[in-house]
């Protein structure tokens, strides 16, 4: 009586024992696992960022070079508006000498 009941204590100690390590070998590959999925998420995040901040530097060169372009035409307006000016002037003079000609 006495050794069976050592055989089973002896046994549901080694089951116990064996059942204690799975769940500790779960958790480990359960660690594991989310390392790495986290490490992938990371990843993907890390191009996204990357090719984000490409995008960036291109649209900003793109912004500056339209800057000049901008500046060059509002100049060439000014000057063109500058003309016009001038014509309305000189096309007043005309037409009121011409007025007093009469």
């Amino acid at each position: 009586m006495k050794l069976e009941r050592a055989v089973a204590t002896t046994v549901n100690l080694k089951v116990t024992t064996v059942i204690a390590i799975m769940v500790v070998e779960f958790l480990v590959v359960a660690c594991v696992a989310s390392v790495a999925a986290n490490s992938q998420v990371y990843g993907s995040l890390q191009r996204s960022r990357d090719a984000l901040l490409d995008q960036r530097n291109y649209l900003q060169g793109e912004a500056n070079r339209l800057a000049v372009r901008i500046s060059a035409l509002q100049t060439q307006l000014d000057t063109v508006n500058s003309y016009l000016r001038d014509n309305d002037r000189a096309l007043r003079d005309v037409e009121t000498a011409m007025n007093r000609a009469q």
